[in-house]
């Protein structure tokens, strides 16, 4: 009888582990999401990393992510859809690290997965990366900043050489060809040292790289661009790649200072179409004395206005002045006129008065 009851005991426990088992919480870690599938040289992909606590309400984390700076690039970070209210300190690119920690406002968070921010890398060179977290320290809500992390998260891929071929095969095995991207350029030059522009794409293509200004221009600016007639623009060129798909452009020296954005495009000769890929920013600068001479006409270009303003407020009253001074010495004159033929009309009717006064006297007598 006790062996039957030590029996169901014994079932109980176990069907009560069962059931509880599956509702226990996650323990709080970071770890990456959104790992890249394919990566070839050049390039770009976005990691999101992320903090889970199913256990525990948390307000504070902490950490550095470690990447191997040899193969990949940190491009940009994004704070856009990020679980943190306020950071202490805002994640930063630094010689293979990104150092981070940030707060988030009470009652904290509680969950499977919060994003705290995205990291946009660039495949520089073949091999196998490794992102990792280096440090990291979750603080659970409890008024006593308790480090409650258990898991510090990473995530391995392949970087294979030459460039992505988008290996999807199209009806009768035609393979998709490889858009062209940039990996190498000049992001700030000196307008007369000029600039280049390196990349992959398709191998023994043609690629065009379209450069378009985008900077907006002062009035020196303007004026300054009407002056240097020598001056070259950066404008379209046609380059061709090797068989590996590498492309190259050195531009000409002294070019048109400005913000240019350079778009590569694969032309393709069969169907005379241009297929747009990765582009780039550049900065081109003008020399210190152009600088200098620009913000010297911009100053005249703002002070001209407001002193034609000033002498047109000042001569307007000086104007209106002088015009009734004029207008008032005319009245005078006119005044003196009338007075003046006035009297002699006076005179005349005094004079006509005493004439026919001696008439009659005559003719009385």
């Amino acid at each position: 009888m006790k062996r039957l009851f030590l029996i169901r005991i014994v079932s109980i426990l176990f069907l009560l582990s069962l059931y509880v088992a599956p509702v226990q919480a996650a323990s709080p870690s970071f770890f990456f999401s959104s790992p890249p599938k394919q990566i070839h040289e050049g390039d770009r992909f976005t990691l999101s990393v992320d903090v889970q606590s199913s256990s525990d309400d948390i307000n504070a984390v902490t950490g550095s992510v470690s990447f191997p700076a040899a193969l990949i690039r940190a491009v940009s970070v994004s704070k856009t859809s990020s679980v943190i209210n306020l950071w202490t300190q805002d994640p930063s690119i630094k010689d293979g690290k990104i150092p981070f920690e940030g707060v988030i406002l009470n009652p904290g968070f509680r969950g499977e997965k919060a994003d705290v921010f995205d990291i946009t890398f660039e495949a520089r060179k073949a091999g196998t990366a490794t992102v990792s977290f280096s440090e990291g320290a979750v603080l659970a809500n409890d008024g006593l900043g308790t480090n409650i992390l258990t898991t510090l998260g990473s995530t391995s891929f392949d970087i294979l050489s030459g460039s992505s071929y988008l290996a999807e095969l199209l009806p009768g095995n035609e393979r998709l060809a490889a858009l062209p991207v940039i990996t190498d350029y000049s992001a700030a030059s000196d307008s007369s040292a000029g600039l280049y522009v390196k990349g992959k794409g398709e191998p023994d293509a043609l690629t065009k790289i379209s450069f378009k200004d985008v900077s907006a221009k002062s009035i020196g600016e303007r004026l300054i661009a009407v002056l240097q007639t020598k001056k070259k623009k950066l404008d379209d060129v046609l380059v061709k790649n090797d068989n590996a798909g590498a492309f190259e452009y050195i531009s000409p020296k002294n070019l048109v200072a400005g913000v240019y954005n350079a778009t590569p495009f694969l032309v393709d000769q069969n169907d005379n179409s241009e297929k747009p890929g990765l582009g780039v920013q550049l900065l081109v600068s003008d020399s210190k004395i152009v600088k200098a001479l620009v913000v010297l006409l911009n100053v005249l270009g703002l002070l001209i206005p407001i002193v034609g303003l000033m002498v047109i407020i000042y001569f307007i009253p000086w104007y209106s002045f002088r015009r009734m001074r004029v207008l008032k010495k005319k009245l005078g004159l006119e005044e003196e006129k009338i007075d003046i033929a006035g009297r002699g009309l006076e005179r005349e009717e005094k004079v006509l008065d005493n004439r026919a006064g001696d008439i009659r006297g005559p003719e009385q007598s």
